[in-house]
This record gives C-alpha cells, structure tokens and sequence, in this order.
C-alpha cells in the first residue's frame, strides 16, 4: 500500500477480502458448500465446539455489521441469516460472475439446547453464540 489514507486502506482490505474468496472458490467442490447460486446466498465459514455446558457457534460475516444479522434458534438448528454491507462479485466455474449480497445458513446442533438462554456477540465480523445445553429431568428432593 503506498497510502496511509483510510479509504485507502479500506478499499485495499475489501480487495484482499474478495481475492481470498474468490480462491476460496475455485477449490475443488467448495461451490457446493459455499454458496447457493440459485438464491445467490453465500454460505459463511462456522466452527462449532460444544463443552459439558454449552454449545458454541462461531461464524465468520465479513462485510456485515451487527444490525444487518438475523439469528433464529430451535432446540437442535440455528439458523443465520446476514446482509452484507456491499456486493461481492465472484466468478462461478462455467458462469460468469455473480453478485452475492447475502450470507445464509442453517445449522444442525450436535446436541439439543436451550435457545431461549443463548447469548451472542458480534465483533470483527466474527459472530458468535452460546447456547446452553438443554438438561433432561429436574432433581428432586426426598422428604
């Protein structure tokens, strides 16, 4: 980068971003989990690491601000859906390129939760939520 303006420095990162997707991409059988052409959705990046307490779902939004998110949760699927800030045009293998504005993604839980109790947070286009396992049965007490 030969400028240290920020508008500089923001166009040179939302160009690496791009690149870095458009590689992404062109891997070998990553279109099918990746995006949806139809919809013209892509499919976000998400780990998922489950404790004795809880279930945790980290996602990865770049282009995306908080306000822009919509999470839904069931007892064993989230579901997320983001738009982003801008359109990222990436060439599809036998198309020409396409226009995503949108991140969609339903998500099976490897264990059942309690989505009313989940906490989430949104920070350096990482979104990640917690959610609680559901525990079975109540203990009771003899008298």
């Amino acid at each position: 980068m030969s400028s240290d303006e920020p508008a500089d420095i923001m166009d040179e990162i939302n160009k690496r971003i791009k690149s870095i997707m458009r590689d992404a991409f062109e891997m070998a059988g990553a279109e099918d989990a990746l995006y949806d052409l139809e919809r013209r959705e892509l499919r976000p990046l998400t780990q998922i690491t489950e404790t004795d307490e809880e279930v945790i779902v980290s996602i990865d939004l770049p282009c995306v601000t908080k306000d822009n998110i919509d999470v839904k949760g069931t007892e064993d699927t989230l579901t997320i859906k983001a738009k982003m800030t801008e359109c990222v045009r990436i060439p599809v293998p036998g198309k020409r390129e396409v226009e995503y504005e949108t991140y969609r993604k339903t998500i099976k839980l490897p264990s059942m939760v309690d989505p009313t109790n989940a906490q989430a947070t949104f920070k350096n286009g990482m979104l990640q939520i917690r959610l609680p396992r559901k525990s079975y049965g109540k203990e009771i007490s003899v008298g």
